[in-house]
């Protein structure tokens, strides 16, 4: 009994920390997005180069990102700065298996990101 009880908490813990996190240093790395077009977001470690290209080339009518493999910092390029297209970076993190973000800190969920640092 104790046995399969240690199995099955293993198993959630592992699948709980199966989904990844990306990280940002500040807010603005974020909001600049909106002013400047460009932002940058650290993706879970277990990501390649190929990985990313993969699941961002649906998405360059929006955005076009290019991932340092080394540090594993995006940098995310809008085509457009409209609100529309800020919201498809959603997406793409969830392509990544992005489930929260550090913001300086902060644990924001993916689902939130939208309504607090890119509308």
């Amino acid at each position: 009994m104790m046995k399969k009880l240690y199995s099955t908490l293993i198993f959630i813990l592992f699948i709980g920390f199966s989904f990844g996190q990306a990280s940002v240093k500040s807010a603005s790395d974020l909001t600049s997005l909106k002013d400047k077009g460009i932002g940058y977001i650290t993706l879970p470690s277990n990501l390649t180069k190929e990985d990313v290209a993969s699941f961002a080339k649906y998405y360059l009518l929006y955005f076009t990102v290019d991932f340092n493999e080394s540090t594993k910092v995006a940098t995310i390029k809008m085509v457009e700065k409209d609100e529309r297209s800020r919201a498809i970076i959603v997406r793409f993190l969830a392509a990544c298996e992005v489930q929260t973000i550090n913001i300086a800190g902060e644990q924001v969920h993916r689902d939130q990101l939208f309504e607090k640092y890119l509308k």
